[in-house]
Formats: C-alpha cells, sequence, structure tokens
C-alpha cells in the first residue's frame, strides 16, 4: 500500500531528476563529444531520461527509478536515440575488494542490458573497467538483484588479451571539432569509436593495428618514374616522396575536398590527364605548401620537379606517368599506421639499387650504422640534441623508432607542440642549387613520415608540426662555410647541445678554399688546431659546440686517427673532452666509398678551456672491431644474420655504466688505458690487435688504400715535414 507519505517522497525525488536535467541545462541536450551526447548526471532517473526523449521510450519496470552516474548517447536520430555507454562512478572507498568492483561492475551492467547500451565503464578515477555487456561469459554469470534475471557479461581486452583499463576522461564542454577537444577527451573519444568498430556479442578483444608497409609501392612508383624519365634517381625519389605525403595526408583527412587524393583520382573519369595534372600543381600541391608552410631557410616538405617544375607549373608532357603514379597509390590503399620499418628503410631501399649512390650517399648513412650509434647515445637523458652535418636527418629521426619516451614528448598537449626536448639538424648548399635544399627538404619529409602516427591522431594540427620541423631541420646558404659558419650559435654553455650525434662529410678537395674562407671571416683562431681536412674543421666545431659534461658520437675517416697532421687535432680531443670509445667499422661501411672509418664517443670536459688540460681521464677507453653490421658490404646490401656493431652497442651500454669495473671475454673488444693515447703517435685501434689475434676473428691484414686526392695530400704532409726536418737539421 503506498501512503500519502511516500507517494509525496516519491514525487520529490522525480522533481529533483527533473531540476537536475533543467539546472544543468541539459533536457534539449547533452554535452556535445563530436557524434555524441554526454549527460553525467547522478540524480536523474531512467524514467526521466526518457521523458526528455534521451533514452529509448519503453518500459524500463523496476530499472525506472534507477539513476546512472552518466550515460553517452548518440542521438543523431531524435526518434531513436541509442546509448552508447553507461557509466559507473565510485569513491575509492567503495571500490577497493574484489567484491565491491565485482557489485560495481554486474550493477552497471544491469543497466547497460536495460539500456541495451554497447559498453559499460566502471571507475573510481584511479581503476578502470571497460565491460561488453552484449558478450556473456559463463565466468561472469550472475543474478540481477533487482529483477532476478540471469545476466552475463565480458571484460574488453587489449589485443595483447590483458584486460582494458585505460583511464575515462570527458571534459564538460561542448565540441564537434575533434581538434578542439581537449587531449585526454579526444583520446576518450577515440577508444569508445574503436570498440564500437572492433567488439559484437561475440567478441570483446580489441584488434592489433595492422600496421602498412608501403615499400612495395614506393619501390613500384620509383621504377616507373626513373625508367620513363632516365632522370636521376635522387630526383625520381623526390617526387615518390612527394605523392606519398599527397596521398598520406589525403588518407588522415588533413586534405580534404578539392585538395584530396580521393577528388583528384575521381577527376579522371571526366577530365583528361593534362587537366588533372594541372589541378594537382594548382590546388592539392599549393594547399600542401600552405598546411606545412615553408621555414625561414625557404624549404618545406615537398619540392619534386618531374611532374612540376621548379617554379611550380604542371609539366604537361609527364601527365601520362603522374596518372599512372596516380592510380598505383590508389590500388595500394590507406597509408594511415605506416609501419615503423619502412620510416627507416625508404631512402635505403632506393639507394641499394640505384646506380646512382655516390650521390645519394654523400648525405646517407647505412641504418645499420644509424641505429648501432643512437642506441649506444643516451637519447633519453638529453635535453638538446644535435646533428650539425644531418643529411637526410637519420641520426635525429632515429631517437623516435628506439625511445617511445621520447616520442611521447612530442604529443600535443592542448593542440599544442611544446616538448621539453630540442632537436637541430643543418645542411649546407646554395641558396640557387635546388638539388642541394632537396637534401632538406628529404628531411623534413622524412620526420613528417616519422611522426605519422601522431599526425594520424593529430590531422588538424598540421601547423603545430610544420613548426616543429622548420624548427629542426635548418638549410644554412648565406655561407659556403656552412655549419662551420655557426660559431655563435649558442652562446652560453646552457645553450649548446648536450648530445651530438653526426656523421660529417669527408673531403680533401676544396678545403683549401674553406680555409681562405674561415681566415676572411676572421674564424681562424676558433678553427685553430683543427688538423686536415674538412674532417678535421668538423671536428673542431663539434668540441667547441658541445655543452660540458655533453656527449659526442662522431664517424670520422682513419685520416683523424692516422695522418700526422692531425696529431694536434688528436691533442685537442684529449685536451677538452673524455674519450669513452672508438669503434673500427669495416670498409666499404658506406655506399660511396671504400674509405676506412671509425665511431669516436667523447664527453666534454666540465672546464674552462684554459683549465681543461688538468682534468685527466681516471677511466679506459673502450674499442672494438666490427667485421659486419648486419647487412653485405657489397652493392647488393643484402640483409645479414651477423652483426658486430650490434655486440659493440650492447657491451658499450654495460661498459659506459661502471667503465672501471667492466670486463668481457669477447676478443673482438679491447680496453685501452688512457695512456696508451698519450705516448702512442696514431689511434688506428685495428693495430693494438695482433695478427695472430685478428686471424682468429677471420680478419685479414689488408693494405691502406688511397684516393688519388688522399695520395696527394699525404705526398704533401711528406713534403712539408721534411722541410721542417731540413730547417732543423740546417740550424744546427
Amino acid at each position: 500500500m503506498i501512503t500519502k507519505r511516500t507517494a509525496k517522497i516519491k514525487r520529490l525525488k522525480n522533481k529533483m531528476s527533473s531540476e537536475e536535467l533543467s539546472q544543468r541545462g541539459l533536457t534539449k541536450k547533452g554535452i556535445t563529444i563530436m557524434d555524441f551526447e554526454f549527460f553525467p548526471l547522478h540524480s536523474t532517473t531512467l524514467k526521466q531520461y526518457k521523458k526528455s526523449n534521451i533514452i529509448p521510450n519503453k518500459d524500463y519496470d523496476k530499472y525506472e527509478v534507477r539513476k546512472p552516474d552518466g550515460i553517452l548517447v548518440d542521438r543523431a536520430n531524435k526518434s531513436k536515440p541509442k546509448v552508447i555507454a553507461v557509466l559507473e562512478y565510485k569513491k575509492p572507498s567503495e571500490f577497493q575488494t574484489d567484491k565491491q568492483k565485482r557489485e560495481a561492475i554486474e550493477q552497471c551492467n544491469d543497466l547497460c542490458q536495460e539500456l541495451e547500451a554497447q559498453i559499460g565503464i566502471i571507475t573510481d578515477g584511479i581503476v578502470t573497467y571497460w565491460i561488453n555487456p552484449n558478450h556473456p561469459d559463463k565466468n561472469n554469470e550472475y543474478k540481477d538483484r533487482t529483477t532476478g534475471k540471469k545476466r552475463s557479461f565480458s571484460y574488453i581486452l587489449n589485443d595483447d588479451k590483458q584486460r582494458l583499463q585505460k583511464k575515462l576522461f570527458i571534459k564538460e564542454s561542448d565540441k564537434k571539432d575533434i581538434s578542439k577537444l581537449d587531449d585526454e577527451t579526444r583520446e576518450t573519444y577515440r577508444l569508445v569509436k574503436r570498440i564500437l568498430e572492433e567488439t559484437n556479442n561475440k567478441n570483446s578483444i580489441l584488434k592489433a593495428t595492422e600496421k602498412t608497409d608501403p615499400t612495395p609501392l614506393a619501390r613500384s612508383v620509383w621504377q616507373s618514374i626513373y625508367i620513363s624519365t632516365k632522370d636521376n634517381p635522387t630526383a625520381c625519389l623526390y617526387n615518390v616522396v612527394e605523392i606519398f605525403i599527397f596521398k598520406f595526408l589525403s588518407d588522415l583527412g588533413v586534405l580534404k575536398g578539392v585538395n584530396s587524393f580521393d577528388y583528384l583520382l575521381k577527376l579522371y573519369k571526366t577530365e583528361d590527364s593534362k587537366t588533372v595534372l594541372k589541378h594537382y600543381a594548382k590546388t592539392c600541391r599549393e594547399e600542401i605548401r600552405n598546411l606545412f608552410e615553408a621555414g625561414d631557410d625557404g624549404t618545406t616538405i615537398i619540392n619534386g620537379t618531374i611532374f612540376v617544375n621548379k617554379d611550380g607549373s604542371p609539366v604537361l608532357s609527364q601527365a601520362t606517368l603522374f596518372k599512372d603514379t596516380i592510380e598505383k597509390y590508389a590500388k595500394f590503399g590507406d597509408l594511415r599506421n605506416i609501419d615503423k620499418g619502412f620510416k627507416t628503410k625508404l631512402f635505403e631501399t632506393f639507394l641499394k639499387q640505384s646506380k646512382d649512390k655516390s650521390k645519394l650517399g654523400q648525405f646517407f648513412t647505412p641504418r645499420k650504422v644509424v641505429k648501432g650509434i643512437v642506441e649506444m647515445a643516451d637519447v633519453d637523458k638529453a635535453e638538446f640534441i644535435c646533428d650539425p652535418f644531418c643529411g637526410v636527418g637519420g641520426f635525429l629521426l632515429e631517437p623516435f623508432q628506439i625511445s617511445q619516451n621520447l616520442k611521447n614528448k612530442f604529443i600535443p598537449k592542448n593542440n599544442k607542440i611544446n616538448p621539453p626536448v630540442k632537436l637541430l639538424g643543418y645542411d649546407t648548399g646554395r641558396e640557387d642549387n635546388d638539388e642541394q635544399k632537396r637534401t632538406i627538404i628529404l628531411a623534413k619529409a622524412n620526420m613528417l613520415i616519422y611522426l605519422s602516427d601522431l599526425v594520424e591522431k593529430n590531422p588538424t594540427l598540421n601547423e603545430e608540426f610544420s613548426k616543429i620541423i622548420n624548427n629542426t631541420f635548418h638549410f644554412l646558404s648565406d655561407s659556403n662555410l656552412g655549419t662551420l659558419k655557426e660559431t655563435e650559435r649558442f652562446e652560453r654553455n646552457d645553450d649548446k647541445p648536450d648530445l651530438i650525434i653526426t656523421n660529417p662529410p669527408y673531403i680533401t678537395s676544396g678545403v683549401t678554399t674553406i680555409r681562405k674562407q674561415i681566415e676572411e671571416d676572421g674564424l681562424t683562431d676558433y678553427y685553430k688546431n683543427s688538423g686536415k681536412g674538412m674532417e678535421g674543421l668538423c671536428l673542431k666545431w663539434i668540441i667547441k659546440n658541445l655543452k660540458r659534461k655533453g656527449q659526442a658520437f662522431i664517424v670520422l675517416p682513419d685520416s683523424i686517427f692516422n695522418v700526422f697532421a692531425n696529431k694536434v687535432l688528436r691533442d685537442e680531443i684529449k685536451k677538452n673532452c673524455y674519450i669513452n670509445c672508438i669503434i673500427s667499422l669495416p670498409a666499404k661501411t658506406f655506399f660511396n666509398t671504400p674509405k676506412k672509418t671509425y665511431v669516436l664517443g667523447i664527453t666534454k670536459k666540465d672546464c674552462d678551456e684554459d683549465e681543461c688540460e688538468n682534468l685527466k681521464q681516471d677511466f679506459p677507453v673502450f674499442t672494438y672491431l666490427v667485421s659486419n653490421i648486419g647487412e653485405t658490404l657489397d652493392i647488393n646490401r643484402f640483409e645479414i644474420p651477423e652483426n658486430d656493431l650490434d655486440n659493440a652497442k650492447n657491451l658499450f651500454n654495460q661498459f659506459k655504466g661502471s667503465p672501471n669495473n667492466f670486463q668481457t671475454d669477447d676478443p673482438r673488444c679491447k680496453l685501452q688505458p688512457i695512456e696508451k693515447f698519450e705516448n702512442e703517435k696514431y689511434w688506428i685501434i685495428d693495430k693494438w690487435w695482433s695478427k695472430e689475434e685478428k686471424e682468429k676473428l677471420g680478419i685479414s691484414e689488408k693494405e691502406e688504400v688511397f684516393t688519388i686526392d688522399e695520395f696527394k695530400e699525404e705526398m704533401k704532409n711528406i713534403k712539408e715535414n721534411f722541410d721542417k726536418l731540413n730547417k732543423i737539421l740546417e740550424g744546427l
């Protein structure tokens, strides 16, 4: 029997429920989150929701008076609202024991099934459970305490089959544009959409994201362009990358409408090939340039010159080839979710099959070498990573592949990208030389590809990504000295990079001109004791600009270590730095030279320059002989399992933790006392293994090979030394 008092209380509760909807201004519309509406109410009953046409209009029986803590609804069809998710919030004190958690989950599931919702979310703000109320599981069967119905549910699982426990976060502000959602709400929205797409009444396991490897596509397009145009392979690569970016940005929804790949593809049904190419050049391409504006150096992420000339006009003679290229990309499909491996092997793939290896090789370090060196460096600890001679940017971008911690620093926060780590790369050339400019353009395009997963999740933040890319890579054209001119870039020690990873250019011809320019610019004292060759000047710049206590890993030719004229430079290294390692790389490691090279690892001493000589190194130097880098060293560069560089990397990472206590039985590794570097005239570490030791390692002694320029330089050095000796003898 219902008393007057009971009826009055019931009417009062219904009034409160109605007032909550009214007071929050949610009687007509919930908080908009893209295509959903969110109702974060605690005192509103299902009956009141039904009356306001927020949930389906049906008899909820005993559940009419139940009050969900929140519901997410799709009301695209106002006459048939659809509940997407039911939220159950608990105080942490009410969500501690297994029994408490189970009861809360069952309570949420009851409402989910009554409302025909697809997702149940149960949380105390610390721990979160996601359930699928439509997928029965015998392990989760129970009897509904309200109606006595037999119910069941399944936990939603990640692709690793572990329970999904990602925190729920929905900021209460109307947003129909995903780019305007705050970061946490955007992630929650995406997760809900993913669950809706991937779960059903027979499955509660989220799919592993399928990765796309466009290498076969890129290779096919490159071959078609190369065969059709007979242009140099490097220029062909620029165009492969440009069309790749066009398709990629279209797939992400960054390029829309008339600017998109799909629109261009449909044009072929009504227009001829030349008209379509004109549309690409004047509309699509211009939009890419507008979205990703050029930096202060005038370079952006695209600059192919086969389909479009340097003035931006279409090359109509290539309209048929352009159509063939577009159709290949269309046939391949979606370019989202790019495979991690593709990012690192894009340039290497073309380099291996190109007859023009010397041209591309001059600014390309093999990926195996890049990866090994980057994994030796403490990229996670670095605040400022610099490659002063960056080429296509491998040393600055590889850290994104090996360190998720570093990549997380570039995740947008509130639609801004302000990472606490700085990346900086320089490349040099003439302002009027488009070929030289394209190296930095490739680096910028490469960075966009490396950050593709972040771009995919934040497709409207093109200005932010453009800013990061332009702030990272710089084309220096105001002086023939390039990076060597940048002597005042870092005025204070705190402004300097604490990690430099680089492969500077090794040339002997033309160095005289560079040294004359240095003299004319008043930089002679700055580059004093820089030895011979371009690499000596580069190494001097590195030592000068490395932050105190900062580390550098530099790929250098053997001339730094075995030429008498470079002794002054070796003395500079000892004076200003601690020598951490010298790793011998095999001849022919690089595509364009048989030159013997080494990896030098140093740490800048923490002292003023005039006091550095007093700080003595008190630990040994890690040295290692590498014969294999994980690929053949011939023209084909086939993958092989043998990789001494990988072993060297692993041992060095152990060594640097406690240099004076490190021990190993690897015969390729020796710890050399620092005194050896004081007493030995040359630092060719290979000679510090006996002939017998090398034979056991399968290393054969080879005669030293000089290029013509190197031979001339060596003869010049010998003559200079004889002249000095004659002067001494004449004075006796």
